[in-house]
């Protein structure tokens, strides 16, 4: 089983760097594009869930319908209240387009614009989820969102966060990014208590958060 200090490195240098970096500037300072929401979706392996062959449709005609429902909530403040609301609402309302439900790929998209209270549906945590007997439930982003916050304030979940955290500011890995250039500049996050910034950016609860995701580590 991984240490929490695995699992921040893995996501620093495995996922960071390779998957969330790019993206985070195309979906969470500008409009969501048709390409730039297809190469998030071919990139995180996502794409087959969504109906639509890009051959026929082209990537305009495929993703037109998501793009513009993930444009509406440009100016939408996400909250531990509203967001279940709002990805089960649209998660129906996207079946009504393309014939099909894909939670993955909707909670991907909007994670990548406003990152924390959103959590990523994923499988990999789902049956984390099951096993620690938490009940993610099934076919509903609440109960999987209920679900991953009672994992999330488990005492020594965070416990195992901030300590990996601490660890992460330090650690060979990052100190070594730091060295290479300025492209790692501070980013916003949220904490447990309040809105902060820390001068690297990809260690942070967010990110943290958002690599325990997939099958709920430790």
């Amino acid at each position: 089983m991984r240490t929490w200090r695995q699992c921040a490195g893995y996501y620093l240098k495995e996922v960071w760097c390779s998957y969330d970096r790019p993206f985070l500037p195309q979906f969470s300072a500008c409009v969501v594009t048709c390409d730039a929401l297809h190469d998030l979706c071919v990139r995180y392996r996502v794409a087959r869930t969504i109906p639509g062959h890009i051959e026929n449709l082209r990537v305009e005609g495929k993703y037109r319908p998501f793009a513009d429902m993930l444009n509406k909530y440009r100016n939408t403040e996400m909250t531990r209240e509203n967001v279940p609301g709002i990805i089960d609402r649209e998660v129906v309302n996207m079946k009504e387009q393309y014939g099909r439900y894909f939670w993955s790929a909707i909670s991907k998209a909007f994670w990548m614009m406003k990152r924390h209270p959103v959590i990523i549906y994923d499988n990999f945590a789902w049956w984390g989820l099951q096993r620690l007997g938490l009940k993610p439930g099934n076919n509903t982003y609440r109960e999987y969102f209920d679900s991953w916050f009672r994992f999330f304030e488990q005492n020594n979940t965070k416990d195992g966060l901030d300590d990996a955290l601490e660890w992460l500011r330090s650690s060979p890995y990052t100190q070594g990014l730091l060295e290479k250039g300025p492209w790692l500049t501070a980013l916003p996050y949220r904490s447990l208590e309040k809105d902060q910034t820390l001068g690297v950016g990809p260690i942070s609860h967010w990110g943290l958060k958002r690599r325990r995701g997939r099958g709920i580590w430790p």
